[in-house]
């Protein structure tokens, strides 16, 4: 057989071999009747839970019959590390070995089999012991659908059949460059005929060996091509297993597997029915204290001049009466000067009062003594008026702090021109902070019996009532209150809320204020711990108590094991 006819076998068993291995790919093709839409994520292996007075544990299936456990707490959802675990099924014990924190691992060859299980733990930890039983299902292989579809609609439906069509334009390409037209050989070699044979043919006859191999060698490479594209299109057919993350199901509950709540912290608390005493909520801002903060102003326009250690910065104490810093007056040409002008005309004033009151004084006893007396004072009243003019021009007024305090406010640069009108410095003292609020209701006011302070990160702080305003402001009666100990950090004109506390406690549900988020349809609810990866959403009515509670007046029952941290992050999965 020729060469040529060689090189052909080999491509068409090339392109055979690929066309089978892309073929044999299962296309994801949908039933009749059924769109293309993302299906709902399932779990993605199979579960069992079992939950005590005092425990709950849920153990993930793995490959090789291998249960992943994640102990908490029944109560708070808190997880339980150190602890000892038996797995028992039918008769066959197994201990379960800690892998991380909280988080065991147990051994059963019998779970790699499909079927239904029963299984039973044994838990303790510290002082607390109990059996915990739960089942487990593990589901046959589902069997692979088969393609219902033309090859054209696989073609769209599959990218790794248009990834193997792609290698075989490839292959395709470079074979017909190994295979490329050239100029045929002469009948009879001129060089076979002259040259006798002999040794000397020998390096012709080599010549022509390497020509030779250089097409099958590229036939070759082609050929390993073709044959690698078509063992990698059915591993791309293949799915990557996806992990399981939180989602929202049908019927309006959240799934959070295990690890997902050990890393948002989820804790719960069982709901108790108690009494507490309400709060009206207001809105309030933090100002500082009218007798512990002040404002400095220059008393007339000019330019500013730093004090001895410079201008103060924001946050520097200060006492009272230290010098800040100096303003020189800012005069215009025409107003510098008139002032000059007057000096001068006081000065020549003066020396002629001096004379006279000088050449008055020689004459003591021939003119009345009341002459005499009426120059002097004359000489003084002038010389009063020209040193008042005198710092006009050279002086410089001293800025100083009207209170002890920190810096709040600086509004000034050195060379900058200072307006009265407008505060260089303002001064305040941080352990003398007010809060101002505004209350619409006003026979809230008479019937309060107690008053705190609550910041944005769920901080509080009692507070007591200063006064308030007989002008209504805004539709509201402005009420003034002191924070006997501010906290830390707490910045003038932060906003605040104001609890005004009423008397007569209500039956309820304390929970802590973290515990209600705001529903997808806008009423108050709280996340209640259905089962160990559920969580259910339920409306509820409440009353806020004193900034860190809130009182649920309705929507739970007795004994419902509700979210108190991390609500907020279960009510943004979707």
């Amino acid at each position: 057989m020729s060469p040529l006819r060689v090189r052909r076998v080999l491509l068409g068993s090339a392109l055979l071999a690929a066309l089978l291995s892309a073929a044999s790919v299962p296309p994801a093709a949908a039933h009749e009747g059924h769109d293309h839409e993302e299906a709902a994520p399932a779990s993605a292996a199979p579960r069992v839970a079992a939950v005590s007075e005092q425990f709950e544990l849920v153990g993930v299936l793995g490959e090789g019959g291998v249960l992943t456990l994640y102990l908490d707490r029944a109560a708070t959802n808190e997880p339980v590390d150190g602890a000892a675990i038996e797995a028992i099924l039918g008769g066959t014990q197994a201990r379960a070995e800690r892998i991380g924190p909280a988080v065991y691992r147990v051994r059963l060859p019998a779970l790699a089999r499909p079927g239904e299980y029963d299984l039973t733990f044994s838990v303790a930890a510290g002082a607390e012991s109990d059996l915990l039983i739960g089942g487990l299902d593990v589901p046959a292989p589902p069997a692979p659908e088969a393609a219902v579809h033309g090859w054209l609609e696989a073609l769209r439906e599959a990218p790794p059949l248009w990834l193997g069509g792609l290698g075989l334009l490839a292959a395709g390409f470079l074979l017909g460059r190994a295979s490329r037209a050239g100029p045929l050989p002469p009948m009879v070699e001129e060089a076979a005929v002259a040259r006798p044979p002999g040794p000397a043919g020998a390096p012709v006859a080599a010549e022509a060996a390497i020509g030779a191999r250089g097409p099958a060698r590229r036939t070759a490479a082609a050929l390993l091509l073709t044959a690698a594209l078509a063992a990698a299109v059915p591993a791309l057919a293949q799915p990557a297993p996806v992990p399981e993350p939180p989602r929202r199901l049908p019927d309006g509950s959240v799934f959070v597997p295990k690890p997902t709540q050990r890393l948002l912290e989820v804790r719960t608390q069982r709901a108790e029915p108690g009494r507490a005493d309400t709060a009206i909520p207001l809105v309030g801002t933090v100002v500082p204290d009218p007798n512990a903060s002040g404002r400095v102003q220059a008393s007339q326009t000019g330019r500013l001049e730093p004090g001895e250690a410079g201008l103060p910065v924001l946050g520097q104490r200060v006492g009272r009466g230290e010098v800040l810093a100096y303003v020189t007056p800012a005069y215009s040409l025409s107003e510098r000067g008139t002032l000059r002008q007057n000096i001068a005309e006081l000065d020549q004033q003066i020396v002629i009062a001096e004379a006279r009151a000088n050449r008055l004084a020689g004459l003591r006893g021939t003119v009345a003594e009341r002459e005499i007396l009426d120059a002097r004072a004359e000489l003084a009243g002038l010389r009063q008026r020209r040193a008042a003019l005198a710092p006009s021009l050279a002086g410089r007024e001293p800025l100083v702090a009207p209170v002890s305090g920190v810096v709040s406010a600086v509004r000034g640069a050195v060379g900058g021109i200072v307006d009265p009108a407008q505060a260089v410095f303002e001064i305040v003292d941080p352990s003398r902070l007010w809060v101002e609020a505004l209350a619409f209701d006003r026979t809230a006011l008479g019937n309060a019996s107690a008053a705190s302070l609550l910041l944005p990160d769920g901080r509080t702080a009692p507070l007591e009532l200063a006064g308030h305003g007989l002008a209504v402001r805004q539709g509201a009666v402005p009420l003034n209150f002191r924070l006997p100990a501010p906290p830390d950090g707490l910045s003038v004109g932060a906003p605040v809320t104001v609890l005004l506390q009423l008397p007569g406690a209500q039956e309820g549900i304390v929970l802590p204020a973290g515990a209600v988020v705001r529903s997808d349809e806008g009423p108050p609810a709280v996340y209640a711990h259905a089962a160990p990866e559920r969580f259910v959403p339920l409306p509820v009515r409440a009353e806020p108590l004193d900034g860190a509670r809130v009182l649920v007046t309705a929507g739970v029952e007795p004994g419902t094991r509700v979210v108190t941290r991390a609500a907020g992050m279960l009510a943004q999965v979707r």
